[in-house]
This record gives C-alpha cells, structure tokens and sequence, in this order.
C-alpha cells in the first residue's frame, strides 16, 4: 500500500496500485476538481498523468 496526496489539493488517499489509486481519487476529483476533469484537453491529461506517475513513484508505502 502506498499513500499519496492529491497533486491538486491536500487530501490523502492509500491504494495498492496505481490503477487503484486513480479510482480512489476520481471521487474526489468529480467533487471537489471537477472543473480540472471537464476543462482537460488531451494534452491537460497527458501532463496530469506524467506528475500522477511521478508521485506514485515516490510515494511512501503504508
């Protein structure tokens, strides 16, 4: 399991893998970023991933 903060706000979700932690924080992102999630363009989402990818990499396991 590993822990990581939301790269846009505070909040702290904990997940197994980084599939599972994208469906952990897509709630969240649907309530509380849902303007990050409509406004995206595909580049918007491309850049996203890269630091979501970066943060799973040195996230600290639980």
């Amino acid at each position: 399991m590993k822990k990581m903060t939301c790269p846009d706000c505070d909040k702290e979700f904990t997940a197994d893998t980084p599939e599972n932690m994208m469906d952990a924080m897509h709630p969240h992102y649907m309530s509380d970023h849902k303007e990050i999630i409509e406004g995206a363009t595909p580049e918007n989402k491309k850049e996203w991933m890269g630091k979501f990818n970066e943060e799973w990499e040195k996230a600290e396991s639980v």
